[in-house]
């Protein structure tokens, strides 16, 4: 036996209210993540990431003991040899600003896979100044 049953007014309310809270939901833009990975090579210095980016982890086989450091790059090229080293142990978040580039070092051969966020800075907020003359 069939029953048919109307929609009442609670059932439109609560459909009314799902969909509102679903438009609420997607109107914000999700973070994009961004993952790369890198094969790093027995005692090489050699770039991973470039920002700007929030490097939020990396992976990868301890036993390589990694050397991360930044370094400042000028115009398409940049020297990973003279970078300032990083103590950062793949774990937390590191932000990469504009023009910064991570890099990394092995005792041994590893691939190291990392995870990170678009940085979005916005610009400064510029209050124009009254004159006194």
């Amino acid at each position: 036996m069939t029953t048919s049953r109307e929609w009442g007014l609670r059932e439109w309310l609560l459909l009314a209210a799902l969909g509102l809270g679903g438009c609420a939901t997607t109107a914000q833009a999700p973070a994009q993540d961004l993952r790369g990975d890198a094969l790093v090579t027995a005692h090489e210095v050699q770039p991973l990431v470039a920002g700007p980016i929030k490097l939020l982890h990396a992976n990868f086989d301890t036993q390589a003991s990694l050397q991360f450091s930044r370094v400042w790059r000028r115009g398409a090229a940049a020297d990973c040899r003279g970078g300032t080293p990083l103590a950062w142990n793949g774990q937390g978040a590191v932000e990469i600003e504009q023009d910064e580039l991570i890099c990394v070092a092995a005792t041994s051969p590893t691939r190291v896979s990392w995870h990170a966020r678009p940085l979005h800075r916005s610009a400064p907020d510029l209050h124009p100044q009254a004159s006194l003359r």
